[in-house]
C-alpha cells in the first residue's frame, strides 16, 4: 500500500503539490502551538484568521485582522498562507480525483461546476492563457479566486507548477491590494467617527 501511494501519488506533480500543501500546513501548526507558548493572545488570532478565511471568505478574514489590532503585514501573510494551503490541498485532491486515483464523493459537486464554469469560458481561457487565468484569480467575482481558478488551469492543459506559480502571484498581488484598500476603507470610516 505505501510502495502505491508513492509511486501513484507522491512522485507526481500534483503529489508535490500536495506535499508542498502539507508543509505548509505543519509549519502553521508548529507556529500556532509555538506561539501559544509565547502569546496565546496572538495565537488565537492567527488561528481566528486562518478559519475564518477558509470559512467565509478573503475580506472577512482581513477584517477581522485589522479589527485585532493586527498589523498589514501580518494580516496580510496570514491570509496568503491561508489561501495558499487551501488552492494546494484541493488543487491536488481534484487531479488526483479527475485521473481517478481518489474518489472524494462530497467534492465532486464543486468540481462539476467548476468543469461547467470552464466549458462555459473555454474558449477565453484557452485564449489568454497565464494572463487570463491570473485575472481569473485576482477579480474578485462569483464562483472565481484562487481554488477554481487553479482547477480551470488544470483542465484547460496548464502544467502544475505554471498553475501553481500564477495563482500564487495572483493570490499575494489581490490579497495585498485588498488589505490595503480595506484599511483605506477603514481609516475613512474612523474619520467619521467623534
Amino acid at each position: 500500500m505505501n510502495n502505491f501511494f508513492f509511486k501513484k501519488v507522491l512522485k507526481t506533480q500534483e503529489g508535490l503539490v500536495l506535499l508542498l500543501s502539507i508543509s505548509m500546513t505543519m509549519c502553521l501548526i508548529a507556529f500556532i502551538v509555538s506561539y501559544y507558548y509565547l502569546d496565546s493572545i496572538f495565537a488565537n488570532k492567527v488561528v481566528g484568521i486562518f478559519f475564518t478565511n477558509i470559512f467565509v471568505g478573503r475580506v472577512p478574514a482581513l477584517s477581522l485582522g485589522y479589527a485585532a489590532g493586527l498589523s498589514h503585514l501580518e494580516v496580510i501573510s496570514l491570509n496568503i498562507i491561508s489561501e495558499m494551503i487551501l488552492v494546494t490541498l484541493l488543487y491536488s485532491l481534484f487531479v488526483f480525483s479527475y485521473k481517478g486515483i481518489l474518489k472524494i464523493k462530497s467534492l465532486e459537486d464543486f468540481f462539476k461546476k467548476i468543469e461547467e464554469k470552464k466549458e462555459k469560458h473555454r474558449e477565453s481561457f484557452h485564449k489568454y492563457g497565464r494572463f487570463g487565468l491570473f485575472i481569473f484569480v485576482f477579480i474578485p467575482f462569483w464562483m472565481t479566486g484562487p481554488i477554481v481558478g487553479s482547477i480551470i488551469g488544470f483542465l484547460i492543459g496548464m502544467k502544475h507548477l505554471t498553475v501553481i506559480f500564477t495563482v500564487f502571484i495572483a493570490i499575494i498581488v489581490s490579497m495585498t491590494l485588498w488589505g490595503l484598500f480595506l484599511q483605506e476603507i477603514i481609516d475613512f470610516l474612523i474619520g467619521f467617527d467623534v
